[in-house]
């Protein structure tokens, strides 16, 4: 169920007819009379995120007063004390009691024991909301509510907990809780975005879900592109993925039914050890943009060299055309791969001349330190190096000048580029020919995708 949770009375009749539950949070504010929507009562105690200063007897009086007004659930931490739990499930039978537990510090290592530890036969549902420090401890909690037999709401508090927001319905999450406005201190989405962006009321236990893996991964506009354009029932969401964690995060998504990855920096080599396949061409190119997960495997391929050239050649073949790449990093790789076999003759420059010269030598082209450009005629350029205002090299004009940086969209070297007459090709041009390769790649293989 979508709560709505609210800490202004006015928000009430602006949410209560969009959610399926308003939580009327009465440590923010007192009512005289329940709302005609389906609610849920919560007085949050200080040290589990109440707003309010309130001794525990007071709180438990208050608390009682507002059950007579009839809510259909009641919020109430998990370790009240049991005789007063008792006593309102008793005087109050109509009402669900939410048995809940707050941990803003850490996702305990034991979530069995932290769930052994609130168990309560007036409980009808367990929330446990717990502060994610990495995208790992965001996933055991997901695991840990999908296989869990106990009725059960969970979310993963803080930035690394976000896409919790969104996956609630896919693991059994029976209260999901959201709000009209964005709040980045609560880091989680409002309803406008859930219901439009994440198409957050077709969600089930069998969506598949999709994701963005690296860091940053903040700026990124997949969840826009993808969630639109899925042909099967799926979701597509963003994970910050950090190098240490790759194997545990990898050994977690296999046990929950995720369809695919797209996969940013710093992890695009560095995955490569978690795949069960490499398709040749992103052998070739030494790094994975994009995961597929089918029956129980993990293969490996990548999208962005063919992304950047389908996006150039909407403008320009490569074919016999002299091609300077800046840069000689993974992005780079994947494009001198591509367009050495669209028949392109292609240069390398980079800062370091020691990288050119081995990515050249690897691929039978010529490579050479960023500052012998203007030694070199070329007819495009393509530039993977990240944008800076005071290091854009000299350009040769009226060509073709492509940056595969997404934003900002006019980088300082298309901005010199205009300047001197250029053709430009801009980055979300890439990022949309390489996401609907993507897309390609997923839906063809989502009727064989490992579901558990």
């Amino acid at each position: 169920m979508l709560v709505g949770s609210v800490l202004d009375p006015q928000e009430i009749d602006q949410i209560g007819p969009k959610v399926d539950l308003v939580e009327l949070r009465l440590d923010a504010f007192d009512i005289e009379q329940r709302p005609k929507y389906p609610c849920i009562f919560t007085l949050r105690k200080k040290e589990q995120g109440g707003l309010k200063e309130i001794g525990e007897k007071e709180r438990l009086a208050q608390i009682e007063r507002y059950l007579e007004l009839g809510p259909e659930y009641c919020d109430i931490e998990a370790d009240t004390d049991p005789v007063w739990i008792a006593k309102m499930a008793k005087r109050f039978p109509k009402v669900k009691l939410i048995g809940s537990a707050h941990n803003f510090q850490e996702t305990p290592a034991d979530l069995d024991a932290l769930l052994r530890s609130m168990k309560n036969p007036h409980f009808a549902i367990y929330k446990i909301a717990l502060k994610a420090h990495s995208t790992s401890d965001m996933l055991r909690l997901m695991y840990f509510a999908r296989k869990s037999s106990v009725p059960l709401s969970v979310m993963s508090m803080g930035e690394l907990g976000k896409p919790s927001r969104v996956l609630a319905p896919i693991m059994g999450s029976l209260l999901n809780y959201t709000g009209l406005a964005e709040e980045p201190n609560l880091h989680r989405y409002n309803l406008q975005t859930l219901l439009e962006t994440f198409h957050y009321r077709k969600l089930t236990r069998n969506t598949l879900i999709y994701s963005l893996i690296g860091d940053p991964v903040e700026k990124s506009p997949g969840h826009f592109f993808h969630n639109p354009r899925f042909k099967h029932n799926a979701v597509y969401v963003k994970m910050v993925v950090q190098p240490h964690e790759v194997h545990a995060v990898f050994s977690l998504i296999k046990q929950l039914p995720f369809g695919g990855l797209s996969v940013t920096i710093p992890l695009k080599e560095l995955i490569q050890s978690e795949m069960d396949e490499i398709m040749p061409m992103a052998k070739k190119m030494g790094a994975i943009n994009t995961v597929i997960f089918r029956e129980g495997r993990t293969i490996g391929t990548n999208t962005d060299g063919p992304g950047a050239l389908n996006a150039l050649e909407k403008h320009v073949a490569v074919k016999g055309k002299k091609v300077a790449v800046l840069g000689a990093g993974g992005s780079a790789r994947a494009i001198v791969v591509e367009a050495k076999e669209r028949g392109a003759d292609v240069l390398i420059f980079n800062r370091t001349p020691a990288k050119a010269h081995k990515l050249a030598k690897e691929f039978g082209c010529r490579g050479f330190g960023l500052d012998e450009i203007t030694q070199h005629a070329y007819d495009l350029l393509i530039n993977t190096i990240p944008p800076t205002a005071t290091d854009v090299p000299p350009i040769r004009p009226r060509t073709t000048v492509m940056d595969i940086v997404i934003a900002p969209k006019e980088t300082p070297l298309l901005r010199e580029a205009q300047k001197l007459g250029c053709h430009l090709v801009y980055g979300e041009e890439m990022f949309i020919e390489q996401a609907l390769l993507q897309q390609k790649e997923w839906n063809l293989s989502h009727n064989t995708t490992y579901q558990k």
